[in-house]
């Protein structure tokens, strides 16, 4: 419904600051050159009619991917009006569509990429794969690790007929977990029988079970809460993904939390996850790092009313914000694939701080910005403390910090850098800390 983005809050375009520390937090996704960010959408969630007021609120958003899920009664058609229109629409804000295919049927996928490979570039075979049976059993996956990679190979094969140029994507693991011998080594298994001959990225859900303000998103991805034997971080889980998969790009295609109103998680909370999840997965070089997903469903459509996939969306029904949408519209306005990591020496006045800091000299003006938080469980009246940062050569006392990521943006003058802009990400607020 197009007119439900009016009840959009104004976007702060420019803050109040001196010439030159402008803070920019809200870019459409057709002002920024290339990003890895992305969210998820599915036909089944909203109407046709709905199409044009999603697109916006992902154009708004500043995303530049969309993955999408259940298409598959489109794809038989070349002509079929609401995918051509919806890839259309998405082209038109510059966001690329990308497309999970849960379809065993080679002929289908010699269907849909002869349809539809020349607009959709990046493919993903099945979704979590690697699940466990009705009866929990994880030694019984709902597609066994070697029946995978056959039909994956399969599929390739027609890819490389159909449309070569193409790129194919597997297996959506569900969870992180399964790189390990227990509860059962699915990765491995699956690369032993030749998974990393046939896809060109290794995609993930890394989803942290059990679902609480307690399992945060620094903490490894697992299923129901169960403890790892080898891993402390997400960070390790990920460094041990790369050394398995010999390297390949690893995609997050789904990754989020629920504000369902009988769960634990709050909208505030699920706003301070998503830019945790966010920032670390742009740090660790996701190809693609998808929120799941932009809007919430209509109850009964298809699951009931409380239903928790329900209340994953950051905006609802009416295209509404959440919380975690105007956070991330803050995160996706700074961040992009101008931005590299860089390694300064930082330090914190205060042991347990979680930090990454990127330069952008893309510009008129190079930048850098630290990210920081406290890797905490979060909660909406976390207290905020007051501690001192070291940047380089710069020192600044004082600054605000909690489980709720800041930034604080320097700029290069004369060979050093200052000009100090603090932001609350989540609170859309800028501060300008002296240096001492």
């Amino acid at each position: 419904m197009l007119h439900a983005l009016t009840l959009l809050p104004p976007l702060l375009a420019l803050c109040q600051a001196p010439p030159g520390d402008e803070i920019v937090v809200a870019r459409r996704s057709s002002e920024i050159r290339s990003s890895p960010f992305a969210t998820l959408d599915s036909f089944e969630v909203h109407g046709e009619q709905d199409d044009p007021g999603v697109i916006e609120s992902m154009a708004r958003l500043g995303v530049k991917h969309v993955v999408m899920h259940n298409i598959h009664m489109c794809l038989p058609d070349p002509a079929d009006r609401r995918l051509n229109a919806w890839i259309d629409g998405c082209a038109r804000e510059g966001i690329e569509v990308r497309c999970i295919l849960y379809n065993r049927d080679p002929e289908f996928w010699r269907t849909a990429l002869r349809n539809y490979g020349d607009r959709i570039k990046h493919w993903s075979y099945l979704n979590e794969p690697n699940g466990p049976d009705e009866n929990n059993d994880h030694s019984k996956p709902v597609v066994r690790p070697e029946v995978y990679v056959s039909e994956i190979a399969a599929v390739r094969n027609v890819m490389h007929e159909e449309r070569p140029d193409c790129r194919l994507y597997g297996p959506e693991l569900a969870m992180v977990q399964h790189i390990e011998e227990y509860p059962w080594p699915w990765v491995r298994l699956a690369i032993e029988a030749g998974l990393l001959n046939w896809i060109d990225g290794f995609s993930i859900h890394p989803y942290r079970q059990g679902y609480s303000p307690s399992n945060v998103p620094e903490n490894p991805s697992t299923f129901g809460g169960e403890p790892t034997d080898r891993y402390t971080t997400y960070e390790e889980q990920i460094a041990t993904l790369r050394e398995m998969t010999r390297h390949k790009p690893i995609v997050v295609n789904e990754v989020g939390w629920s504000t369902t109103p009988v769960g634990p998680i709050t909208e505030l909370t699920q706003a301070k996850f998503a830019l945790r999840q966010e920032i670390q997965d742009f740090a660790l070089g996701m190809e693609c790092a998808t929120y799941f997903m932009i809007r919430e469903r209509y109850p009964d459509a298809p699951f009931p009313a409380g239903h928790f996939e329900n209340h994953t969306g950051i905006t609802r029904t009416d295209n509404t914000p959440k919380p975690a949408y105007l956070s991330l519209q803050a995160l996706y306005s700074q961040l992009d694939d101008d931005c590299t990591r860089a390694y300064p020496a930082a330090t914190f006045g205060r042991d347990g701080v979680k930090w990454y800091v990127f330069d952008n000299h893309a510009g008129a003006v190079p930048v850098r910005m630290l990210f920081y938080w406290l890797p905490l469980p979060a909660r909406d009246d976390f207290p905020t403390e007051a501690v001192d940062v070291n940047v380089g050569d710069l020192a600044l006392a004082g600054l605000p910090i909690s489980e709720s990521p800041r930034m604080l943006r320097l700029t290069l003058e004369d060979g050093k850098w200052g000009r100090p802009v603090l932001v609350n990400l989540v609170a859309r607020d800028v501060e300008h800390p002296a240096a001492t």
